[in-house]
C-alpha cells in the first residue's frame, strides 16, 4: 500500500514539472510577447531595439519615397525562422508622425524636453536599462 503511494507520489510530481518546464518554454519564445512589437517606430530606432535585445534585422521591403530610409515608419514585422526579424517599411509623407512645430530663435523651451515617442520606450544602453539576452535552455 506504502509502495503505491509512493509510486502515485512520484508521478503526480513528475507531471507538475514537465508542466513547469513546458511553461517555461513556451514564455522563452523570443517571438512571443510585446517586447519585440517596434510597429510605428521609425526604422533607425526599431533596428537599435531589435540589436539591443540581441536580434538581427533585415530588410523587408517599402513602399513610398517621401523620406530618408532611417526615417521610415515599421509598418509591418515578421519573426524568420532564422532567428531574425523582417521589417517592412512606410516611406510615405503620410505615414510619418507629426512633427512638433519650429520653436522661434533666441527662446528657450517652455518645459521639459519629451522625446518624439512620447518616452514609452527606453533608450537601449541608456543608464538603468536592463539588457536581457535569451538563451535556450536543455
Amino acid at each position: 500500500m506504502n509502495r503505491l503511494i509512493l509510486v502515485a507520489a512520484g508521478a503526480l510530481a513528475a507531471g507538475s514539472a514537465a508542466a513547469a518546464l513546458s511553461m517555461g518554454s513556451s514564455n522563452a519564445d523570443p517571438n512571443a510577447g510585446g517586447t519585440m512589437n517596434i510597429l510605428g517606430e521609425p526604422y533607425y530606432k526599431a533596428v537599435a531595439i531589435l540589436h539591443a535585445q540581441g536580434i538581427q534585422t533585415v530588410f523587408g521591403g517599402s513602399v513610398g519615397s517621401d523620406v530618408p530610409q532611417a526615417k521610415c515608419i515599421v509598418q509591418s514585422q515578421k519573426y524568420l525562422a532564422s532567428g531574425k526579424m523582417s521589417l517592412m517599411l512606410n516611406c510615405e509623407k503620410a505615414a510619418q508622425p507629426e512633427a512638433p512645430p519650429p520653436s522661434s530663435a533666441g527662446t528657450a523651451p517652455a518645459g521639459p524636453t519629451i522625446p518624439a515617442d512620447g518616452g514609452g520606450r527606453p533608450t537601449p544602453g541608456a543608464p538603468g536599462t536592463v539588457i536581457v539576452t535569451p538563451t535556450q535552455v536543455g
